[in-house]
């Protein structure tokens, strides 16, 4: 008889009452698919965080606390280190936006069984310090970020980078051809199935969450080329389902180049997204986490 998994997912949600979409409740309903027995515990205020007892926990038979944040709470670490001191608990951390955030969270990685970090830097960084932690790549929640056959694309590049370089540069060029929108929800839906091209720009040279969104919506990618550290050209091959770009001479040829082929771009778009579908959405990660729990040395979760 298969184990039961029973997990308890802490997570930050400033507006609990909402039943809007956030990343952590699509990645919850993904664990859940996959037979996970979840109690949700989100916390509002990351300076007044209470997690559940210890008593309570080992009542519920928990196995396993996943933690999502991205930043520095000294009072999730506290609650962290009592639970770490009072119970058996697996505590697997999601480390949130490395590398950018990765200076605040030494002491979760120290708390944690295991850390997910979406940097392969980082992950290398931590685990030279003697930490497990493993390279978790963003991904594309598909509730939001699918194919929409009924949305014409009709737009040559898109973006959400708002102020980012290059931006301004390709603003003045391409003018209507480039649109540069703020998105919540399923605006996002909207943008980028209507965009044969979706500009991205790496500030951290890290592989960002944009890139699996715009391409799990058809949207042809093109983002700056980063070090071979971080891991994108083990995820994408450029010229097939991304489009890489050195500096801004290089961006405006390969935009130029895609749109004066729009078969072309159309065909590495596709490629991207059957890439994103068939294995970077949140069924994907929910799948890939549960793996990496059950086969830590002397865990039954």
């Amino acid at each position: 008889m298969a184990t039961v998994m029973r997990w308890c997912f802490v997570y930050h949600d400033p507006e609990p009452a909402s039943a809007a979409w956030t990343l952590p409740r699509g990645f919850a309903a993904a664990l859940q698919a996959e037979g996970v027995e979840l109690w949700s515990v989100p916390f509002i205020d990351p300076s007044q965080v209470a997690l559940p007892s210890c008593e309570e926990l080992n009542r519920r038979q928990i196995s396993v606390l996943l933690v999502f944040y991205a930043g520095r709470s000294e009072a999730l670490e506290r609650e962290l280190l009592r639970i770490r001191q009072g119970t058996d608990l697996l505590l697997v951390n999601e480390l949130g936006d490395e590398p950018q955030t990765r200076h605040l969270n030494a002491v979760r990685v120290q708390l944690s069984h295991l850390s997910l970090s979406p940097d392969a830097a980082s992950v290398a960084h931590w685990q030279a310090l003697g930490a497990h932690c493993a390279w978790f790549t963003h991904w594309a929640d598909t509730a939001l970020f699918h194919p929409d056959p009924s949305v014409p694309r009709q737009r040559q590049i898109v973006t959400t980078a708002g102020r980012r370089r290059y931006t301004r540069r390709l603003q003045l060029l391409l003018g209507p051809w480039f649109v540069n929108r703020r998105c919540a929800g399923t605006q996002n839906t909207q943008l980028y199935n209507s965009g044969l091209i979706a500009f991205q720009y790496a500030r951290w040279q890290e592989v960002t969450r944009r890139v699996f969104e715009a391409a799990a919506c058809g949207s042809c990618v093109v983002t700056n080329r980063l070090p071979a550290a971080a891991g994108l050209e083990q995820l994408f091959v450029d010229g097939e389902s991304i489009v890489l770009y050195s500096n801004g001479w290089q961006l405006l040829s390969r935009l130029v180049q895609l749109l004066r082929q729009p078969q072309r771009t159309a065909r590495i778009g596709a490629r991207g997204q059957e890439l994103v579908l068939q294995s970077h959405t949140q069924h994907s990660r929910a799948k890939q986490l549960i793996s990496l729990v059950q086969n830590l040395p002397g865990r039954d979760c």
